[in-house]
């Protein structure tokens, strides 16, 4: 850990449940440097979105804040939470009482974004986690939103970063990622830096991941939200993937301590 105020560590998970129409994503951060301890939470259903923010002082546990608590359990991960969840279209904010019970199993070997980047794409990505693991994976279990609760059975993605993590810094952080059936898994990552672009991730299996060295996408949008976009990815193997993806619901986080900067996640 070095002095910078910004240098953390995340822990984020999502899962998407197709036949229920529900995602989840949370994320629980660590900025010691500022004795700062960050949660989000966000559930997207299919005629709402609810979710909650906090920040509370750094203490010694930072897989678990304000109610949200990750924990590794014999190489999967327990994904618990006990609280409000708010509306996020309705005028006043009323606490909807919610409840997650997840267990979470990988599936793919973890895939280290060094195996993806060269020296130079190390330092351009180094003010956004210089350290970042992706995984994806299997969810099951049940999550409760006021009066509507679904028994879980998803798929979804994991990453784990340290380091430097300034949001500001790169002018547009590209992150997709998707599971086919329950075997097979991509992540793309496509940076944009001052100095130029970064890309990485991985195509994987249950046996292995092929890192992806090269993104092509063309997005487009409806006013300013994403609505579609058509990719390729090309591997260090050799192949490509071409990926077409149509946003069918988002969840807009504004950044705190930024009127520019907004945090879109999608299901596509």
């Amino acid at each position: 850990m070095n002095g910078d105020p910004e240098w953390n560590i995340s822990y984020y998970f999502n899962l998407h449940d197709s036949a229920n129409g529900v995602t989840a994503f949370m994320r629980i951060g660590s900025k010691p440097n500022r004795n700062e301890k960050s949660v989000f939470l966000f559930v997207i259903e299919k005629d709402r979105v609810c979710g909650i923010r906090n920040a509370v002082p750094c203490d010694g546990d930072r897989k678990s804040c304000s109610g949200l608590s990750f924990a590794e359990e014999d190489g999967a991960w327990r994904i618990r939470y006990d609280g409000p969840l708010f509306d996020a279209a309705a005028e006043k904010p009323v606490p909807l009482a919610s409840s997650l019970d997840i267990l979470w199993k990988p599936v793919n070997p973890l895939m280290d974004y060094h195996d993806c980047v060269d020296a130079r794409g190390a330092e351009m990505s180094s003010k956004t986690a210089s350290e970042h693991f992706e995984q994806f994976g299997l969810a099951s279990g049940k999550i409760a939103v006021g009066d509507s609760s679904y028994g879980i059975d998803a798929t979804g993605e994991r990453d784990y970063s340290e380091g430097v993590r300034d949001w500001g810094s790169p002018k547009m952080w590209l992150w997709l990622n998707s599971v086919y059936g329950k075997d097979m898994g991509f992540n793309a990552t496509k940076l944009s830096t001052q100095m130029g672009d970064v890309d990485a991730g991985y195509v994987g299996t249950g046996s292995s991941n092929d890192p992806v060295v090269g993104i092509d996408v063309d997005i487009s949008y409806d006013g300013s939200m994403p609505s579609s976009y058509a990719m390729k990815m090309r591997c260090r193997s050799g192949a490509e993937y071409d990926v077409r993806g149509r946003i069918m619901r988002h969840a807009r986080l504004p950044m705190q301590g930024s009127s520019e900067m907004m945090l879109i996640e999608t299901i596509s």
